[in-house]
C-alpha cells in the first residue's frame, strides 16, 4: 500500500471530550482538561456511590454559600464547576459557571472555562466570552490559543496564526497553544512546521496523548510511517491516551501497511473492527468503519487469506446493494478485467476481479472509492 493510500483513509481525531484541572496556569501532564482550546479529556472523577448515582447527583458538591463576598463567591462557583465536570455533569457544571461569572464578570478564569465548554457547539458565545476575557488580561496565552482555535475557518485565514504564534510568543512553555498552532499551520500546508511544534509540545509533556496522535498522522502525510507506527507504539502502550487507543491503532495500521507489514496491519484493524464475519458494533454503515473494512480487505488478500477478506468485502457491499455492485464492475471493466459482466449482481467472476484488484494499489483505491 502507498502512502497515499494510507493518507487517504486516516482519520484526524481531535480530542474535545470534557474534563477538569485544578489549575489553569500551565500545560501539565497531571492536568486532563488542558489549558487551552478544546478539553482534553472526559472526566475521571469517582463516586463512592456508584455511576448511576453519579449521573443522579448522588456525588455533586455541595452549594455555594451565596452570602460569601462576591469575588470569592464567584471562585466558589467556578471551583464547583470544575467539580461538576470531573463527574460529567455538564448542565449543573454549566450552570455553575454561569453562576460564577455573574457573580464577578471579571473573573477571568470562568469566562475561559466557559468559553472552552462551548468547543465544540456555541462558536459565537464561546468567543465573545474570550474576548471579554482578553479585554482583562491581553496577553493570556491560553486565551489568545483559545481564540485561534475559534476563530480557525472563519474569513480572514491569517487571524488564527497570528492569535497562535502571539499565544506561543507569550508562553514558550504552552504544550496546548503548540498543539493548536500545529492544527493551524497544517490547514495552511505547513506540515513541517506543524511537525516540529507538535515535537516542541511533547518535549514539554512526553504524555500528551493528542499531540502524538496528531503528530502520527501528520508524519503519515509526509511519509514518515515508520515515526508514525512509533508515536502510535507510544500512545497504545500507555493505555489508549484518553480514548486515542482506537485512533492510534488505526495509524499503526496504515503505517504497518504501508511499510509492507501485512500481518500486523490485520491485527491492529481486527482489535477495532473484531474479527472477520463476527458480531461487532464496528458497523460498516458508518464511513469511518466502511474503509477500515475495505483496507483490512486489501491485507487479508495480501496474506492469501482470501475467505476472511471476502467476509470484509460482503459486510461492505451488503450495504450498498446493486448499485455498489455496478460502479465496482464499471469501474473493473475499465481498468484490466473485461470479462466481468455488468449486471449488478454478485458473481465468482466479479470476487476474482476485486481479489486481483485488491493486490494492486491503484486498483484497490479506486475499487475502494466506489463501494
Amino acid at each position: 500500500m502507498t502512502v497515499r493510500t494510507a493518507l487517504r483513509l486516516a482519520v484526524v481525531l481531535m480530542a474535545t471530550a470534557v474534563g477538569v484541572a485544578a489549575d489553569f496556569t500551565g500545560a501539565l501532564a497531571a492536568d486532563p482538561l488542558g489549558t487551552a482550546g478544546p478539553f482534553r479529556s472526559v472526566g475521571w472523577g469517582r463516586c463512592e456511590t456508584g455511576v448511576q448515582a453519579q449521573f443522579t447527583g448522588a456525588c455533586d458538591p455541595p452549594p455555594v454559600e451565596e452570602s460569601l463576598p462576591a469575588a470569592k463567591r464567584s471562585q466558589a462557583h467556578y471551583e464547583r464547576a470544575i467539580r461538576l465536570l470531573s463527574l460529567v455533569r455538564m448542565e449543573q457544571a454549566r450552570r455553575a459557571v454561569d453562576a460564577a461569572i455573574a457573580s464577578d464578570p471579571n473573573n477571568v478564569l470562568a469566562l475561559k472555562l466557559r468559553a472552552r465548554m462551548n468547543i465544540p457547539g456555541d462558536g459565537g458565545a464561546a468567543l465573545a466570552d474570550i474576548n471579554a476575557a482578553l479585554i482583562l488580561a491581553p496577553t493570556d496565552s491560553d486565551l489568545l490559543a483559545t481564540r485561534a482555535t475559534l476563530v480557525c475557518g472563519r474569513c480572514d485565514k491569517n487571524a488564527p496564526l497570528r492569535d497562535a504564534n502571539e499565544a506561543v510568543r507569550q508562553n514558550d512553555r504552552n504544550a496546548d497553544a503548540l498543539w493548536i498552532r500545529a492544527r493551524i499551520l497544517a490547514e495552511l500546508g505547513q506540515l513541517p512546521a506543524a511537525d516540529e511544534d507538535l515535537s516542541r509540545a511533547l518535549e514539554i509533556e512526553p504524555d500528551y496523548a493528542r499531540a502524538r496522535l496528531l503528530r502520527a498522522q501528520f508524519r503519515m502525510r509526509l511519509g514518515r510511517l515508520k515515526e508514525a507506527a512509533e508515536d502510535a507504539d507510544r500512545i497504545i502502550d500507555g493505555g489508549g491516551g484518553n480514548g486515542g487507543g482506537a485512533s492510534a491503532l488505526q495509524v499503526r495500521a496504515l503505517a504497518r501497511a504501508g511499510l509492507g507489514d501485512w500481518s500486523g496491519a490485520v491485527a491492529d484493524l481486527t482489535a477495532i473492527l473484531g474479527a472477520p464475519g463476527a458480531p461487532t458494533t464496528a458497523s460498516p454503515r458508518m464511513a469511518y468503519f466502511n474503509e477500515l473494512y475495505i483496507q483490512r480487505a486489501i491485507a487479508l488478500v495480501r496474506l492469501g487469506r482470501e475467505p476472511e477478506a471476502m467476509l470484509d468485502f460482503e459486510a461492505v457491499i451488503g450495504l450498498g446493494g446493486r448499485p455498489s455492485i455496478l460502479r465496482m464492475q464499471v469501474y473493473l471493466r475499465g481498468n484490466g478485467f473485461p470479462d466481468v459482466p455488468l449486471d449488478g449482481q454478485r458473481s465468482q467472476v466479479l470476487d476474482d476481479a476485486v481479489k486481483a484488484c485488491f493486490v494492486n494499489d491503484a486498483c484497490g483505491r479506486g475499487i475502494a472509492q466506489r463501494i
